[in-house]
């Protein structure tokens, strides 16, 4: 049976990163002056907006013989959403996970684990030259989103929700350009470039775009700006958001087989399984399952897993080579790409690594143009627990927060940058600039753009869509003429921000306004109103207050639930009771283990 789902545990956070989209909120076109702040909105609507989305907003379909989509039972078998086997990997290593648990000793688990990953991951099968073994479709339609099929242009909404950035420049200089995000790096560089050359731009008559790089879109930037010189005439403003300029240390990690579960006990044993699923009895139950395997034939089992992901999802993938931050290429390169066989892949991925190198002698030379490059970044996440120095790396918990921040400085996790310490002033020197975040924890002058780079702390990568300001700010530096940088306009859009996710107050009041409130008293009511205003009165302001923003968040959760119309889905006292002895009693078996 083939299961479809974006992979879970170990396939997930090994396979892919987090998606990045942006919810929508409506202004209207013409330039409008900001009341709180005096700044001026002046909108550009003639300029064609090309949105480069990031990893998983673009479906891709597995083709037969005769190029149609496979059927299955939900739908079609899809390149992604990731397909997964998951019954070949269990066919594949069940006999001898059984044998070696009986035998105490490693019974051919580790090799049944790296050929079951390999053909659990069969719609990512490709030859040594990167080309897929079964067709496939990546749509991507040359035309504006006002022409999409009315079930096409919901799904790339549903991808990313940016309707009002088409209200702004109208839907006819709106593009969505779809790739494949286990595609070819250097294939999906060339397609946008004859996609902004042959699609676009006659299209619209512009002699100019601009362009959104998002996340996994970033990489194709990189090596857009390196491979078509051409074009740097002709991007008038790019726009990144939580690029992955540098890569991720999670596939970093991967391809070195440096993941933290082969040096750190706790991690394995305690903290991973809590971390993909939550504080919950079944993560610590599962904790002490591990346990039945010896520590070394469980680690090697992993091991072979990782090898088998890493066989099949990446040797011969360039675009998740694109990933690879510069720091492990050498070791990654020699342990996966020096074989004669894969010279094909190996020339493509060092092509791509040159691109990297020169992307900041490239950067200067688009502003040098007068094009205007902008930036927004998270930080003050961990990476996921499978990356080796995921306690002390300052993440978005997807990406290393230096590889789309541009080399800016972070201090580790849970430290700053220390007192007294002097901003570095490497990209800018300006004495009547302050680069260093209030809370002492990034210096964005070492960042190749000091001066137009927004930060958001406690933003997670793949909870962006659901960051109202993050969205609103990335519009606007898309579209308005009279933001330049940082500060253009503070007051409302500063350099250091926090962060909010407004996705569960929203459904919270979707919920009250489709209730039945006839058995609602007055009391309730107006507590239920109250706590709605402070939410919409947050909802005004651009700069957040996390911890503000949680507690209306819960003041509203609680009106709801008193109200009857919401039903409290915290733990009960029986599962608070179970998780606590299950955690204990984790923490008992391992200290006994790490005794023996």
């Amino acid at each position: 049976m083939k299961m479809k789902r974006i992979i879970s545990a170990l396939l997930v956070l090994a396979m892919m990163l987090s998606v990045f989209s942006v919810a929508a909120y409506a202004d209207t076109p013409e330039a409008v002056t900001t009341a709180k702040t005096g700044h001026i909105e002046d909108f550009d609507t003639e300029t064609p907006v090309i949105l480069v989305h990031g990893m998983s907003q673009n479906d891709t379909y597995m083709l037969d013989e005769n190029g149609k989509r496979i059927p299955d039972d939900n739908g079609y078998v899809t390149g992604w959403p990731l397909e997964i086997d998951v019954m070949a990997l269990v066919k594949e290593a069940l006999p001898e996970l059984l044998l070696s648990i009986i035998t105490r000793r490693d019974c051919g688990l580790t090799d049944a684990m790296r050929t079951g990953a390999y053909n659990a991951l069969y719609v990512l099968h490709k030859d040594n030259k990167g080309n897929y073994l079964t067709e496939v479709e990546v749509p991507c339609y040359e035309c504006p989103m006002s022409e999409l099929d009315p079930a096409v242009k919901e799904a790339y909404y549903g991808f990313l929700p940016v309707q009002e950035l088409g209200e702004i420049i109208g839907e006819d200089n709106l593009y969505y350009f779809g790739y494949d995000s286990f595609g070819d790096v250097i294939h999906e560089t060339d397609k946008l470039h004859n996609y902004i050359h042959n699609v676009v731009m006659p299209q619209t008559g512009a002699e100019k775009v601009k362009i959104c790089y998002i996340s996994l879109g970033g990489t194709i930037a990189v090596h857009h700006f390196n491979t078509y010189p051409e074009d740097l005439d002709i991007i008038d403003k790019v726009v990144f958001i939580a690029p992955a300029i540098d890569g991720s240390n999670i596939i970093g990690d991967l391809l070195t087989n440096n993941l933290s579960v082969f040096y750190d006990d706790n991690v394995l044993y305690e903290e991973l399984l809590v971390s993909l699923m939550g504080d919950t009895p079944l993560s610590y139950l599962l904790n002490m399952v591990l346990r039945i395997l010896p520590d070394d034939v469980l680690k090697s089992a992993l091991g072979g897993l990782a090898e088998g992901v890493a066989d099949v999802g990446l040797r011969r993938t360039t675009i998740m080579w694109a990933l690879c931050p510069t720091s492990y290429y050498p070791e990654a390169r020699e342990k996966w790409l020096t074989d004669p066989e894969y010279s094909a892949i190996l020339e493509k991925v060092d092509s791509f690594m040159n691109s990297r190198a020169n992307f900041e002698k490239n950067l200067r030379t688009l502003q040098s143009k007068g094009c205007e490059v902008m930036n927004v970044c998270c930080y003050d996440q961990p990476l996921v627990a499978l990356c080796k120095d995921y306690k002390t790396t300052n993440a978005d918990k997807i990406i290393h927060a230096a590889s789309p921040a541009m080399g800016t400085t972070f201090a580790d996790l849970g430290t700053t940058l220390g007192e007294g310490y002097k901003a570095k002033g490497t990209y800018c020197s300006n004495p009547e600039h302050n680069h260093l975040s209030p809370d002492g924890v990034v210096d964005a002058t070492t960042g190749l753009l000091p001066c137009t780079t927004w930060f958001f702390k406690g933003q997670a990568h793949e909870q962006l869509p659901n960051n109202d300001v993050v969205l609103k700010l990335a519009i606007r530096a898309m579209t308005d003429n009279n933001m330049h940088d940082v500060y253009s306009n503070p007051e409302e859009y500063p350099q250091f921000n926090e962060h909010r996710l407004i996705n569960t107050a929203k459904l919270y009041i979707k919920t009250w306004e489709e209730a039945d409130k006839s058995k609602v008293s007055a009391d309730e009511k107006a507590a239920v109103e109250d706590a709605i205003a402070e939410i919409n009165k947050q909802l005004d302001e651009t700069i957040i207050s996390t911890e503000k923003w949680l507690a209306a968040e819960n003041a509203l959760k609680v009106a709801l639930i008193d109200a009857g119309v919401l039903e409290d889905d915290s733990p009960s006292k029986i599962e608070s009771i179970l998780n606590v002895i299950l955690k204990t009693a984790n923490q008992g078996v391992n200290r006994i283990f790490e005794i023996i």
